[in-house]
């Protein structure tokens, strides 16, 4: 028995001891976002907003704002003295952004990051909305104290503590139908830190206090309610199902008599294109069509839109920009299968319960094909599923749930279908409860699978100080039995930045990018896009067009773990200096033979306060994960011969590359030499000597 408790207790301990975060070690740590406040900004407005963080926004200067007609500035506080924006003992929070919206501003979720002389900090979001902005009083948790708000609106609170219940008086003056838009489960898929999200649930009673209608999730974790309304007073009940609370969790629920659409027909659209798109508002029918116009820089992939019906404009919406042609189905006899020639994108939808829609392709045998629905991605409601089937009806593939840039998603892909022969075959999209109506739109796509690779960036930022490196990982997912080497490149690197561009060997999944700030540099920032491409058999390009790499920011997991969400830039800062002022190498040319072993002495310069722990590595790892190992195949830093731990002020270690027997010849494969300096139990500031380069000779 005392074995058992022991154990318990060991297991409890692990379990509960990240739920904060260690204290910071480092004393450069860059902002961690964790809110703003009010969590909404609206179109052709302008409104302050105060931004929340973890760790130091002090100094913190430019604010990058994803998409077009959103602008961001920090309002410096009145107490920030200019001696104060580097120095690394002023813990500064938190700060105040001035955030200014253009007429025509699409609405929606903006990504947002603020750039400090301590790093870019972690990225952080804004609501966009079209209704004007009402903030909660934070004395209204019960409804004799509601606070009183004319519709329509923007209600911007946060359930702040446990047992936090918000009311909010609302009064109609005419019979409507109003829709309730809540967004904040969904603000929180991006921070760093947040180890216990916010289910918020709405409640709306009328004015004795009986419950009219209520809803829970319906946009992922977030609520979304459209409710018949006569003319009279409401309260608008808001909470956390769990009755918790956490100071971070912000909301904004969008109150309006305004058409509400979740998604669109056809959700396939062109670049330049002006297509008439139905609107789904949550009736019986849809609204429109209702022409809307598509960028023609618009890059192929999903984007968000706003829609004007009848003179009113409405809510983003979310379509599927593609190159290849488009089929949107029509009318046609339920058993009828709609010929498709592949390649083409279908725009269709499920209109009935029970309804399987169908799309004949003609394959020879041993030809592969990919196929794609596009539909949850895009607020349809459709769970689909996919089916590959012979003319006859016979089932040859299955496809449901897949993951995209890390995150799940009910849309199916099935890629390297092989045709067995000769003929023709059907393409199925059903829903996998038999639902259907005007809000089950989808967009498949059908082509021919070429092997190949998609990219993931590690991380979202890179810091640098004048004269110092850092790497930047890349990740190649393979597919379809592509094995070639990938060539990386970098564009957009800001001014004083030296970039040296690595290669992720044939077979391998990592590679790097190495940056490096002039010693004159001075403080500057810029979005990067992370490119690869394919590298024939003769060394040069094999692919026409280079891919560019997803970024992924890094998150802090409940119990200790390190994972990702896909976010929309990579920002290479250069800063003020840091707890690493210098990393010097013995050597930059690693020649190995199989089996043998070469050794780097590495020196690094700290700054005169830092005296923390330095660990040394050539790699990216946390709990002995790799999540960037650049390294050929084959060889391997040899912890026995290493010393890769810089305690209590140490300057000086080694690491050692050992060769495995077998390991394949390489020739000038980039390996950054890293040095790591840790923030918190996971996260850490990443550094790296001079470039590298990692041959290893032919047996």
């Amino acid at each position: 028995m005392p074995a058992i408790r022991a154990r318990r207790l060991l297991l409890a301990l692990v379990v509960a001891a990240p739920a904060a975060p260690a204290p910071a070690q480092t004393n450069n740590a860059y902002p961690m976002l964790m809110s703003l406040r009010p969590a909404a900004a609206v179109v052709g407005g302008a409104s302050e907003h105060e931004l929340s963080a973890r760790y130091n926004l002090a100094g913190a200067g430019a604010v990058i704002v994803s998409g077009r007609g959103v602008r961001a500035e920090v309002v410096p506080p009145e107490t920030e003295k200019p001696e104060d924006r580097t120095r690394n003992d002023v813990q500064a929070s938190k700060t105040r952004l001035r955030v200014t919206c253009d007429p025509d501003a699409v609405p929606g979720i903006r990504d947002i990051r603020v750039v400090t002389p301590h790093g870019p900090s972690t990225v952080g979001q804004l609501v966009v909305a079209r209704e004007p902005v009402a903030v909660e009083n934070p004395d209204n948790d019960v409804p004799e104290k509601a606070q009183p708000v004319s519709l329509p609106a923007a209600l911007c609170g946060a359930i702040e503590k446990a047992e936090d219940v918000d009311f909010w008086r609302l009064r109609l003056e005419a019979a409507a139908t109003v829709t309730f838009h809540m967004t904040s489960q969904r603000l929180q898929n991006r921070l760093h830190d947040m180890q216990s999200r916010v289910d918020p649930l709405l409640t709306l009673r009328d004015a004795r206090g009986a419950t009219v209608a209520s809803a829970d999730n319906a946009l992922a974790g977030d609520p979304l309610l459209r409710v018949d309304l006569a003319a009279g007073e409401y309260l608008l009940e808001v909470r956390d199902v769990r009755f918790q609370g956490n100071g971070d969790w912000t909301y904004c629920v969008e109150a309006s008599a305004r058409p509400f659409p979740t998604s669109v027909h056809p959700l396939a659209v062109a670049a330049g294109s002006t297509p008439g798109l139905e609107l789904f508002t949550g009736g019986a029918a849809a609204l429109g069509p209702v022409p809307v116009a598509i960028p023609p820089d618009a890059p192929a992939g999903p984007l968000r839109v706003a829609p004007v019906a009848d003179g009113t404009a409405l809510a983003d919406v979310g379509v599927l920009v593609t190159p290849l042609p488009i089929v949107v189905e029509g009318p046609r006899a339920a058993d009828a299968p709609l010929p498709v020639a592949v390649p083409a994108a279908v725009a269709g939808r499920i209109d009935a319960e029970g309804q399987a829609d169908r799309h004949a392709f003609t394959a020879r045998a041993g030809e592969a094909f990919a196929f794609e629905v596009f539909a949850r991605r895009a607020g349809s409601f459709l769970d689909a599923r996919l089916r590959v089937l012979r003319a006859d009806g016979t089932a040859l593939a299955d496809a449901d749930d897949a993951t995209f840039e890390r995150v799940s998603s009910a849309d199916p892909l099935l890629e390297n279908w092989s045709a067995p022969a000769d003929g023709e075959y059907l393409v199925e999209v059903r829903d996998v409860h038999g639902r259907g109506g005007p809000g089950y739109p989808y967009a498949l796509t059908l082509t021919r699978f070429e092997p190949g690779f998609t990219l993931e960036a590690d991380t979202d930022k890179t810091l640098l100080a004048p004269g110092l490196a850092a790497p930047l990982y890349v990740r190649a997912v393979r597919r379809g039995g592509f094995a070639g080497a990938i060539d990386l490149a970098l564009e957009g690197a800001p001014p004083g930045v030296e970039v040296v561009a690595g290669r992720i060997a044939a077979g391998a999944s990592d590679g790097c990018l190495w940056l490096r700030a002039g010693p004159e540099a001075a403080p500057c920032f810029g979005n990067m896009t992370i490119l690869g491409r394919a590298v024939g058999a003769d060394g040069g390009a094999a692919a026409p067009a280079p891919v560019r790499a997803a970024i992924l920011q890094e998150v802090y997991l409940p119990g200790g773990g390190r994972g990702h969400y896909p976010v929309s830039f990579h920002t290479v800062a250069v800063g003020a200096p840091l707890d690493v002022r210098a990393v010097t190498l013995s050597t930059t040319d690693v020649r190995l033979t199989p089996g043998g072993t070469c050794r780097i002495d590495v020196t690094v310069e700290r700054a005169p306060d830092y005296a923390g722990n330095i660990t040394l590595d050539c790699m990216l790892q946390h709990l002995e994960t790799p999540y960037g190992n650049p390294l050929p195949k084959g060889v391997t830093v040899d912890g026995a011969a290493s010393k890769t731990l810089l305690a209590a002020g140490e300057t000086t270690g080694h690491l050692t590359l050992r060769a495995a027997p077998d390991a394949p010849a390489i020739e000038g494969q980039l390996v950054p030499v890293t040095v790591h300096v840790p923030i918190n139990f996971v996260m850490k500031h990443t550094f790296s000597g001079a470039p590298v380069r990692v041959s290893v000779a032919a047996p």
